[in-house]
């Protein structure tokens, strides 16, 4: 399963990430994976979740972000939540067909995991194709 939290830059998307996966990480049985962009979370986010600074990997593509959520996956075969922080950033591509495709294909992949993979999306609703907006949460 997919959640998009979506809204402009400075909408509080990042702060609602941050308090979910503080919460979350409180969970028994618990196994998280927060995928940003840069270090920008390594004070704010529990050291029991797994942080992963994707510019130390050759992440440059949706296409690329999904084969590395899978090589994860493949390591950690009990992953509870994935999130994805700035995904414009993480996979260094802001075209909304490329976003659209990755939506697509990364829910197949999420059914298969058993994961519920939740990504922010700085951009305003109305310029999102409408399989990503059907993953739409509320900021």
């Amino acid at each position: 399963m997919i959640d998009a939290i979506i809204g402009p830059k400075g909408s509080g998307k990042t702060a609602k990430l941050v308090s979910e996966i503080t919460a979350k990480s409180e969970e028994p049985e618990s196994n998280i994976v927060c995928i940003e962009y840069g270090k920008r979370f390594d004070k704010q986010i529990p050291y029991q979740v797994r942080l992963i600074d994707v510019t130390e990997y050759p992440v440059q593509s949706y296409a690329q972000l999904l084969s590395f959520i899978a090589g994860i996956a493949a390591k950690d075969y009990d992953i509870t939540q994935i999130y994805i922080d700035s995904i414009y950033k993480v996979a260094q591509d802001d075209d909304k067909e490329h976003l659209s495709q990755f939506f697509t294909d990364l829910a197949e992949f999420a059914k298969n995991i058993g994961a519920q993979v939740t990504i922010t999306i700085s951009d305003e609703l109305e310029a999102l194709p409408e399989n990503v907006k059907s993953f739409m949460r509320e900021v």
